[in-house]
């Protein structure tokens, strides 16, 4: 049982998504930390860039093919649009699959505007998926 001690904003949304899609039993509580922090046991794991990575190798699901990174994508950096169609265009996902860099990804982008056609089309896949919108779900106001 994980312990998910949720902020606000995409981080928290991402691993909402990660635990809904890989299935994980948790409890949700409130936080006022500046980044969303997840208890297993004795270990506390902070922010999204480490427990994204952290759930996907113990679960064996949604890592990224062997010798790529999800890493550009867990970062809570300004999406580079440019960027993110090129990576889309070939498979539909970031990197190949679906992975925890779309669902990484996918909170930042779910309500913006004017996006260029692959984008929003990657965008509309995902929203398609139930435990994406229960993911998002978690944010606490």
């Amino acid at each position: 049982m994980y312990h998910f001690h949720a902020g606000s904003g995409p981080d928290t949304q991402a691993i909402g998504i990660a635990l809904e899609e890989m299935y994980l039993d948790y409890t949700l509580a409130p936080s006022r930390a500046p980044v969303p922090v997840l208890i297993a046991g004795q270990a506390r794991l902070p922010d999204a860039v480490n427990i994204l990575p952290a759930l996907a190798r113990r679960t064996g699901r949604f890592l990224p093919p062997e010798g790529t990174s999800a890493s550009p994508w867990l970062s809570g950096a300004a999406p580079d649009m440019d960027r993110i169609a090129a990576a889309l265009s070939p498979t539909g996902y970031l990197l190949g699959p679906y992975s925890i860099a779309d669902m990484a990804l996918y909170p930042r982008l779910w309500n913006q505007a004017e996006l260029p056609a692959v984008i929003e089309a990657w965008r509309e896949r995902l929203a398609a998926r139930p435990a994406v919108g229960r993911g998002m779900g978690v944010v606490w106001a």
